[in-house]
């Protein structure tokens, strides 16, 4: 199938899914900017990058095999 019509079809997850990318970026990046404790930067980049790395791959999961309307 076409790639575009498949995004289209698919824009909802791909919102949401694009919006805790970008949530979780903008955390890490005040995290780092601000003085916090180097655990709490530790912990924080951590569990963003997992979410930033858990939405790229339900990403091509919803692109290619789930949410079939």
């Amino acid at each position: 199938m076409d790639l575009f019509y498949l995004i289209q079809e698919r824009a909802l997850p791909f919102s949401i899914l694009a919006l805790l990318m970008m949530a979780s970026a903008v955390v890490v990046y005040v995290v780092w900017k601000r003085q916090v404790s180097l655990p709490l930067r530790i912990f924080t980049t951590i569990v963003c990058l997992t979410c930033i790395i858990g939405s790229a791959g339900l990403m091509l999961f919803t692109l290619f095999v789930g949410y079939n309307a």
